[in-house]
């Protein structure tokens, strides 16, 4: 009878025992059910989510445009009307600027690019310029300038030109001068105001095949940021050049002449794609581009802005850019 007894004493302890531990565990799975389910359920790399349509967005916004800021270049070509239907927020004359500007633009320039006998490789550049200017919350307007009659390219006259008119028609920080085949393939290649002059590209794919040249040592070319400041410090462009060839190379000795540093980017965001094309019949290797290069420092003060004789024979806004019609000061040599 004693030996039922402590039997009986000893599985009742057990089964206290077992009964208290189930609670345990219950009791710790339901906690951590509870502590799971707060956990974000969806997952893109490093970062939860905890609803599946910021998942939906994110994975769009990823599609669109890459995490890392790169942008696709769409070289496909649009009508000038058909990108003013799909461009429709501009103000007169290619201008934009954020709501409530005066607080929330980061910064106030102007575009200038210099164009002729290009007009699909414009439409094409436009149609990325814009989107691209705006996301960066930016205070702009394009200027498209253009050479009049069937004279010898003079590149220089035409950008002193069109910075004297865009400064005489808005509080502009600073200019970016662009070269109408060059296509800015990252968001995070900033088009604001540079404390020092800056080369805006560090590497050029000219077929699409994601390999990119890189430029030498003091090229001031293909697309420059610089404050209004400071242009008017160096004396602009020199106005000397006709054809192609050694201007760029002039300017930058114009910038670091005058106590100026040619900053840069890293090649990471700093890369373009270029619209193939044939030079224009009149944009011909310039003739005495090593003479006036050798001479170019005799010339900074001389030779530019206050030297400058051209005329503007049209101002039209185009609605996607307010475009120039310059006639140039002729060869003399």
């Amino acid at each position: 009878m004693e030996l039922r007894i402590r039997t009986l004493h000893l599985l009742i302890g057990f089964l206290m025992i077992w009964g208290v531990a189930i609670v345990v565990l219950l009791t710790g799975w339901q906690k951590s059910t509870q502590m799971v389910s707060t956990v974000p359920k969806f997952r893109i790399g490093s970062k939860r989510y905890k609803d599946i349509r910021i998942v939906q967005h994110v994975l769009q916004e990823q599609i669109n445009n890459g995490t890392d800021g790169t942008i696709k270049a769409d070289l496909e070509l649009l009508t000038h009307s058909e990108l003013l239907r799909k461009i429709t927020n501009l103000g007169p004359g290619g201008t934009w600027c954020p709501p409530n500007c005066t607080a929330h633009a980061q910064h106030r320039v102007a575009i200038v690019i210099p164009c002729r006998g290009r007009e699909e490789h414009l439409r094409i550049l436009l149609q990325h310029l814009h989107p691209f200017l705006q996301r960066q919350q930016l205070d702009y307007r394009i200027y498209v300038v253009e050479q009049a009659y069937k004279d010898v390219f003079s590149k220089g006259q035409l950008l002193n030109t069109a910075f004297l008119t865009a400064v005489s028609q808005g509080n502009y920080s600073c200019v970016i001068f662009h070269d109408v085949d060059m296509i800015p393939l990252n968001d995070n290649n900033r088009y604001d105001c540079p404390e020092q002059p800056r080369r805006q590209w560090e590497g050029i794919d000219y077929k699409g095949n994601g390999k990119y040249r890189t430029p030498y040592d003091g090229h001031a070319g293909g697309v420059l940021a610089i404050s209004i400041d400071h242009f008017n410090r160096i004396n602009g462009y020199p106005n000397a050049y006709f054809g192609w060839g050694s201007e760029d190379n002039d300017f930058s000795r114009r910038i670091t002449g005058h106590g100026l540093n040619l900053t840069t980017q890293s090649l990471d965001v700093a890369k373009y794609r270029m619209i193939q094309h044939r030079r224009d019949a009149l944009n011909r290797e310039s003739r005495r581009r090593f003479h006036l290069l050798d001479t170019a420092k005799q010339r900074f003060e001389t030779d530019g802005l206050n030297s400058l004789n051209t005329k503007v024979l049209t101002q039209e806004d185009r609605g996607l850019y307010t475009w120039l019609l310059v006639e140039v000061e002729k060869e003399k040599y």
